[in-house]
């Protein structure tokens, strides 16, 4: 599966910073990797197709959404035709997104994840609206999902036993606590929304997409990019940066 990114080729596989810390303390590691995501995305996609859980976490990972972004979309926000997104801050309805008007923006989309959402639509997303009588992209039978609903799928489907693989913490999955409905954050593998959209960064900026162009997909700055967002070892980027030496 390959995701795309605005300003290049688009079948490429595709806080507020607190002035009491400094930018190492301030910055964290925690982050879903391309090996993880794309075997994820495969068992979602064997198993889970066109589910909820598995548009969602699609979405996150090829898009580089915040959850509250995801959360915000509507079935018009999405355009087929020109496959596309488009990002709308809606305080006044329930939707605000990070950075305001600042935040709105439109995002290419991959012919594979337009595919994936054109199913949803038809076959698998309820026909609900929300409480302003909006209708939810990712719709859950009640309406628009809570803040707390996009979590519980990433807790869920970053488990390793969730995509078949082994425990990597040596548990008995029997007695296992991160098994049990509702507590999958408690395994020690399990993460955020927010980790997936930094590991996705992280990928795409290894893959060499331009800064420039992720800073503006993601909707964050280069400065917050280097500080949060960017994983890559220092040793990566030198070796990233070699292969245009001959150009020099």
């Amino acid at each position: 599966m390959v995701g795309s990114i605005d300003a290049v080729d688009p079948e490429l596989y595709v806080k507020v910073i607190s002035p009491d810390v400094t930018p190492d303390e301030n910055s964290r590691d925690v982050k879903l990797d391309a090996e993880d995501a794309e075997a994820i995305l495969q068992h979602l996609e064997t198993y889970e197709y066109a589910s909820r859980d598995h548009v969602t976490i699609a979405l996150l990972w090829h898009t580089m959404l915040r959850r509250g972004a995801a959360r915000a979309l509507d079935v018009d926000d999405y355009d087929p035709e020109e496959q596309c997104l488009e990002v709308r801050h809606r305080p006044d309805l329930d939707t605000p997104i990070k950075n305001g008007t600042d935040g709105e923006r439109f995002i290419g989309l991959s012919g594979w994840l337009c595919q994936l959402l054109d199913d949803w639509l038809r076959d698998r997303r309820p026909d609900v609206t929300d409480d302003y009588g909006r209708e939810p992209l990712l719709a859950t039978q009640y309406g628009r999902p809570s803040r707390t609903t996009i979590p519980k799928y990433a807790y869920r489907w970053s488990r390793p036993c969730a995509y078949g693989e082994e425990c990597p913490h040596g548990r008995n999955l029997e007695d296992c606590e991160a098994t049990e409905q509702g507590h999958a954050s408690k395994c020690p593998s399990s993460i955020s929304p927010h980790a997936i959209r930094r590991g996705s960064i992280t990928h795409h900026l290894k893959e060499d997409i331009p800064e420039t162009a992720v800073s503006g997909r993601a909707n964050v700055s280069q400065r917050v990019l280097d500080q949060h967002y960017d994983r890559r070892t220092q040793r990566e980027k030198m070796e990233q940066r070699r292969k245009y030496l001959d150009q020099l």
